[in-house]
């Protein structure tokens, strides 16, 4: 064997078998572009032999900066991952050193909302709380989902919470579920918009967040150049065809059709609903019953996508008249899909 074929070789052998896998089908175009390269089938496995030395190396130094690459993006992903779970944390400890509303006044973006009847000015709301009012409440959270877009300019998290309001033997305490919408302004992440469900009995807050679950929504999402081109117009548009097709298939079904596979639904009283199916009977369980046989109305009053293009969120309320009136507000988290759609990732409802 040569020196060149020797060098070859060696280079071909210290690379990881993973990443080699992983780059089969380029690794058939370089092969096959050169003389003398010879590839087998066998059993549906392709079986590199006898490849050109110079093949070899164009293989091996491909190889080599599509791992980088690809290093460098799980990476990124990581960083954005970990920079809000600690958002998170700090705004949690916060709460429980300064107290909720000077936690959320610090926090707050420009033209952050939260929920009453309707969607309403966070901050204006709670620089009217009084510091004897703000002594009188306690708030404890702890994240165990994170997502975010693939541009790093807008996250979600979400978990359960602990409201305590009162003191001693007149304290009373409330459990339930948050999700708090992130947008990266000037560099730091800030609340843009928060939503809670209360549910009966007591929630545990020893819960830590899983970057695999963040994966396991990664993906569903398109391709980056797939969703480059994507509007907010579209984003809207897919909010009433949300709201269409509950008229038309009731909740449940419109959760099926429009529900990515790695679903999140909250709604009051019941427990998240996990996954598409069970996100959808959670939801055609709330709903459904509430609409009875009423059509459900809604109003737009916000939304906003990521500049990557895969990521936004809409938020409004949804309401039905007649004899079962029923209005609630609704925050709903979408991903743009690997099928060309705009598919709700995250829902919560708020009743009022």
């Amino acid at each position: 064997m040569n020196q060149e074929n020797a060098t070859s070789e060696k280079m071909l052998r210290e690379f990881p078998g993973p990443i080699f896998a992983g780059f089969a089908i380029p690794a058939l175009i370089i092969g096959t572009y050169f003389d003398n390269d010879r590839i087998f089938k066998n059993d549906n496995r392709l079986v590199f032999l006898m490849m050109s030395s110079s093949a070899r190396i164009v293989l091996a130094i491909f190889l080599m900066f599509a791992s980088c690459a690809a290093l460098s993006q799980s990476g990124e992903r990581l960083r954005v991952w970990e920079s809000l779970k600690v958002t998170d944390a700090a705004f949690a400890e916060s709460s429980r050193t300064l107290g909720m509303s000077q936690a959320f006044l610090d926090v707050f973006g420009e033209g952050a909302v939260i929920f009453r009847e309707g969607p309403v000015d966070a901050r204006k709301l709670y620089e009217q709380v009084s510091p004897e009012q703000r002594q009188l409440s306690s708030l404890e959270s702890r994240a165990n989902y994170i997502d975010f877009s693939r541009a790093g300019d807008l996250g979600l998290t979400s978990g359960p919470y602990r409201y305590t309001a009162g003191f001693g033997e007149e304290s009373r305490r409330v459990y339930g579920h948050f999700v708090t919408i992130w947008r990266k302004l000037e560099g730091q992440w800030r609340m843009v918009a928060d939503m809670v469900v209360r549910v009966p009995g007591v929630l545990s807050l020893d819960v830590e967040p899983d970057i695999a679950e963040t994966d396991q929504l990664m993906a569903e999402t398109a391709p980056a150049e797939m969703a480059a081109h994507n509007t907010l117009e579209s984003l809207l548009e897919a909010d009433e065809r949300f709201i269409e097709s509950v008229n038309f298939r009731g909740g449940r079904r419109a959760i099926v059709r429009y529900g990515v596979e790695h679903l999140r639904m909250f709604v009051p009283g019941m427990a998240p609903g996990i996954g598409n199916e069970s996100g959808a009977a959670v939801y055609g369980a709330f709903m459904d019953e509430q609409m009875a046989l009423s059509t459900l109305s809604y109003e737009p009053a916000g939304a906003y996508m990521a500049s990557s293009g895969d990521a936004g969120y809409t938020f409004g309320t949804m309401s039905v008249e007649g004899n079962s009136a029923f209005s609630t507000n609704y925050l709903r988290y979408w991903h743009f899909t690997k099928t060309g759609e705009w598919k709700v990732a995250v829902e919560v409802l708020s009743p009022f």
